[in-house]
C-alpha cells in the first residue's frame, strides 16, 4: 500500500520530448500473507543520506546509515579532487570499487564475487518492481 502523505508521481518530458511518469519519492508497505510486513521509503531529490531501520513489535532493533563518518571524509577528499562529478558518487565511491574489483576478479580467476548480486537476482528485482510500479502508480495517479 502506497503512503499518499510521502510519495509523489510525476509526469514529465524527457529528452526525446515523451512524456515519462516516474516517482520521484515512494514510501509503500507490503504485507505478507502472514502478517509480516516491510514498509520501503524513498526520495531521489533527498540527498545523500541513505539509512535502513528494523523495527520488531514497533522496537528499532538494527539501523544503518550511510554515508558513516568514514565515508564522509572519503566524500571530502573525492569532491577536492573531482570537482563537478555528481556528488552520489563520492558516498558510493568504496562500493564502486569493491564491486569492480569483485567481479574482475571472477573474470580473471573465477573466484566467485561474495556479497554480487547475480543476473538471476537482478532479473527477480525488476520483475518485484514491474510488479509494484503500476500497482503504486494505480494507487498515487
Amino acid at each position: 500500500e502506497a503512503d499518499k502523505d510521502f510519495s509523489s508521481c510525476q509526469t514529465l518530458k524527457g529528452p526525446s520530448g515523451q512524456d515519462f511518469t516516474d516517482f520521484d519519492k515512494i514510501k509503500f508497505t507490503i504485507t505478507t500473507k502472514s502478517g509480516n510486513s516491510v514498509s520501503v521509503q524513498a526520495d531521489r531529490c533527498g540527498g545523500d543520506v541513505s539509512w535502513a531501520q528494523v523495527d520488531i513489535d514497533g522496537k528499532e532493533v538494527f539501523r544503518h546509515s550511510m554515508p558513516d563518518e568514514e565515508d564522509k571524509a572519503n566524500v571530502e577528499v573525492l569532491k577536492a579532487e573531482y570537482p563537478g562529478a555528481m556528488p552520489y558518487f563520492f558516498s558510493q565511491d568504496p562500493d564502486y570499487i569493491t564491486v569492480k574489483q569483485r567481479v574482475a576478479d571472477y573474470c580473471a580467476n573465477g573466484t566467485a564475487p561474495e556479497g554480487i548480486a547475480t543476473i538471476d537476482i537482478a532479473v527477480e528485482t525488476l520483475r518485484v518492481a514491474e510488479y509494484l510500479t503500476p500497482t503504486l502508480q494505480k494507487q498515487l495517479l
